[in-house]
């Protein structure tokens, strides 16, 4: 399929307004029923509002209606293994409480699955040393269901402010787009546009109000879904620099680590949620350094802005450098130190009185002038 021709821009539109409209009847509907939003409750919370998460169910139904319309897009193996994903994510985002190990083992399993049915596993990773490892399958299948089920928590956990897990999808399934077309991979590179699309349907029913999310039956699912486009390009196209296809998916998966990282640090939990992801340090900050002046409601977008331009550049260079295995390392090691240093040295302003006051002073204009730009629409 040619990408500019009628059939691929047809199926790009419907994508779009599909997810767009099932997106605004689970607004509408959640809003006229007047139903209960339990997740105000939870610790990791930043919304103000009652809101639905059916979003990312908004996107399947369209990936769906095109793969029925249009055909050929998706394996009918890949919709088995995605199902089981779905209902638990599903079962989260009407607030029945599952329990993580039993979501750690579904995805595991439908990860098992997707081997099994595709043939497809990672066994070079551009890690000389480890590579022997996974030369051996039991190995490489044990890491693959560790690298997909990690994908498909890691978009969950940055579904944590107004707009951004949905743009980062976007963002993401462009760059898939983009390499996959480069290897002649034609099916990977038009789920990935769909996929982009579809999530961006979302992104403009959601952003910047948030008036409805992600949630946790989407975010498994585009995350089991990205993990397989990844595996499989991979896998067909070892030319490929894994360090350069890492780079696509920096954001979420260096989120999720770090998170992983100082949990351990401070001997807390890994699997508790908690407020100190990027997104919402950034949003705080945000609320803190304006003395109030900017408050959740403008604070929680502002944070999606502030945020999604940095993440464009991994994706950016490990597109440029897909085939380049130094360069996709350098890539990954530059993102990891400055996301270290940018989040370590906004908790020092924070933290140090004197630093945060100047900061307040000097920025307080630019904060009353948003405060009142927004209070006058």
């Amino acid at each position: 399929m040619q990408f500019l021709s009628v059939k691929f821009l047809a199926i790009m539109i419907i994508a779009c307004v599909l997810s767009y409209f099932f997106s605004i009847i689970c607004i509408l509907i959640f809003k006229n029923f007047k139903l209960v939003d339990k997740s105000f409750k939870r610790v990791q919370t930043a919304h103000i509002n009652a809101t639905p998460r059916l979003g990312g169910f908004g996107i399947l139904i369209s990936i769906i209606t095109v793969e029925l319309i249009f055909g050929g897009i998706f394996k009918f193996w890949f919709f088995i293994c995605l199902f089981p994903i779905f209902v638990m994510g599903f079962l989260e985002d009407i607030h029945f409480e599952t329990n993580p190990k039993i979501r750690l083992f579904v995805g595991s399993m439908s990860s098992l699955l997707a081997i099994y049915l595709s043939k497809y596993w990672l066994n070079n990773v551009d890690f000389p040393f480890f590579d022997n490892f996974l030369q051996i399958s039991i190995f490489g299948i044990f890491f693959t269901v560790f690298a997909s089920v990690g994908m498909i928590n890691a978009i969950n956990f940055i579904d944590g402010i107004h707009g951004f897990a949905s743009a980062k999808i976007v963002i993401i399934s462009i760059g898939i787009f983009l390499i996959a077309s480069n290897v002649g991979e034609e099916k990977i590179a038009i789920a990935g546009a769909l996929i982009a699309f579809a999530s961006l349907g979302l992104f403009f029913a959601s952003y910047p109000t948030g008036r409805i999310f992600l949630g946790d039956a989407g975010a498994y699912s585009i995350g089991f879904i990205i993990a397989w486009q990844l595996i499989i390009l991979l896998s067909r196209n070892p030319e490929l620099s894994a360090w350069s296809l890492l780079a696509i998916v920096f954001w979420p998966v260096m989120d999720t680590l770090f998170s992983i990282f100082r949990r351990v640090l401070k001997g807390k939990p890994t699997n508790r949620p908690d407020l100190l992801h990027f997104h919402q340090l950034i949003m705080r900050s945000i609320e803190i350094v304006s003395k109030k002046e900017i408050s959740r409601r403008i604070s929680n977008p502002l944070a999606t802005a502030i945020i999604l331009p940095l993440t464009f550049f991994p994706i950016i260079f490990g597109v440029k450098f897909s085939h380049d295995v130094n360069a996709g390392l350098m890539i990954i090691l530059i993102s990891a130190s400055l996301y270290v240093f940018s989040y370590y040295n906004i908790l020092l302003v924070l933290k140090n009185h004197r630093m945060r006051k100047n900061i307040s002073t000097f920025s307080m204009p630019f904060w009353l002038f948003i405060s009142k730009f927004n209070k006058s629409k």
